[in-house]
C-alpha cells in the first residue's frame, strides 16, 4: 500500500537560502542531472516550454517571500521539476502564473504549452486537453484539532458547513456527495467555495466552516504551518493523481514529456526534488 503523500516541517527551513534565477526566462533546473530528451516541436514559441502555473500552492508552486513575485523565480516540485524537464529538452522554461480557472482555458487558448501546477486528471479535463500523470495524491476532509463535529466519513459532512476552492474535482465531489446526503434525507451540505486555496482555508481559521475539503498536499503543508489547531477527519483512498496537461492532438507533447519524467524518476532527479519537499517518492510510482 503506497503511503500518504506527507509533508514535514522541515520543508519550512532553508526556503530563504533556495537560489533562483533573475528576471526573464527560467533556465536552471536547479539539478545535476545529465538527462537529455529529444523535445517537442509543437511549441508556441521556438526554443521555449512555456509552462502555465497558479503560483500560490505550497509546497508545489509558491514564492520564497512576499517581496519575490517574478513567476520565473518561483519554487517547489511542479516548477522545479519543470525546469528539469526543460533542461532535459535543451529549452528555456518560461512560467506564467495564471489564475486557477483560467488555467485549461489558457492552454486549449494556445497561450502556454503545458500546465503543470498540481491538477488532477479528470474526465472534465481530459474532455478538452491530454495529460500526463506525474504524482498520485488524494482528497482529506482537514477539521479542528479534536474533530468536534465528529466527521470521520463523507455522509458525516451532510449539514456541515464545508470550504472548497471552486472549478476542481474536489467541487464536483463535493457536489456528488452532497446528492448522496440529499437522497438519504439528510440535511444538504452547506459548501462555500473560493477561488483562492488560501481564502478557502482562512473559512476554518475564522470559524465560518466546520471543515476544509481539499487535497493532502494542500492540508498537509496548512497543518505544518498551524501545528496542533487542525487534524484530517477523513481522507479518502489515494487513487488520484496530478498531471501535466497540454493541448490535444499533439502527440509530440505526450512523447517528449512521457520520456523526460521516465528518464527524471530513473536517475533520481524527481526523487530528489520529492525529499527536498518532504514528499514520499513512492507518490512518483506513477510515472510509467
Amino acid at each position: 500500500m503506497k503511503r500518504p503523500l506527507m509533508v514535514m516541517p522541515s520543508v519550512l527551513l532553508g526556503l530563504a537560502l533556495v537560489l533562483v534565477g533573475c528576471g526573464g526566462t527560467s533556465t536552471s533546473s536547479g539539478t545535476s542531472s545529465k538527462v537529455s530528451v529529444t523535445p517537442p516541436t509543437s511549441l508556441i514559441k521556438s526554443g521555449t516550454l512555456t509552462d502555465c502555473v497558479d503560483i500560490e500552492y505550497s509546497p508545489m508552486e509558491f514564492f520564497s517571500s512576499a517581496s519575490v513575485t517574478d513567476p520565473n523565480q518561483a519554487i517547489g516540485f511542479d516548477v522545479e521539476g519543470a525546469r528539469a524537464v526543460a533542461k532535459a529538452f535543451g529549452l528555456q522554461l518560461q512560467i506564467k502564473n495564471t489564475g486557477f480557472d483560467a488555467l485549461i482555458p489558457d492552454l486549449t487558448a494556445g497561450r502556454c504549452d503545458i500546465v503543470w501546477t498540481a491538477l488532477f486528471v479528470s474526465q472534465k479535463r481530459l474532455a478538452v486537453a491530454d495529460a500526463v500523470p506525474y504524482m498520485a495524491t488524494g482528497h482529506v476532509v482537514m477539521v479542528p484539532k479534536g474533530n468536534p463535529k465528529n466527521i470521520k466519513t463523507l455522509d458525516d459532512l451532510c449539514g456541515k458547513k464545508v470550504s472548497i476552492q471552486t472549478g476542481g474535482v474536489v467541487e464536483q465531489r463535493i457536489n456528488e456527495q452532497n446528492k448522496a446526503c440529499t437522497d438519504a434525507g439528510k440535511p444538504a451540505i452547506q459548501s462555500a467555495g473560493y477561488p483562492k486555496v488560501a481564502d478557502e482555508f482562512q473559512q476554518i481559521v475564522v470559524g465560518r466552516v466546520d471543515a476544509v475539503w481539499e487535497t493532502d498536499t494542500a492540508v498537509s503543508d496548512w497543518m505544518i504551518k498551524y501545528p496542533g489547531k487542525y487534524e484530517v477527519g477523513y481522507a479518502a483512498p489515494k487513487t488520484d493523481s496530478y498531471g501535466i496537461y497540454f493541448q490535444k492532438n499533439k502527440p509530440d507533447l505526450q512523447t517528449a514529456l512521457s520520456a523526460a519524467l521516465k528518464a527524471l524518476k530513473g536517475d533520481g532527479t524527481l526523487s530528489t526534488l520529492a525529499r527536498k519537499y518532504q514528499m514520499d517518492p513512492v507518490v512518483l510510482d506513477v510515472i510509467k
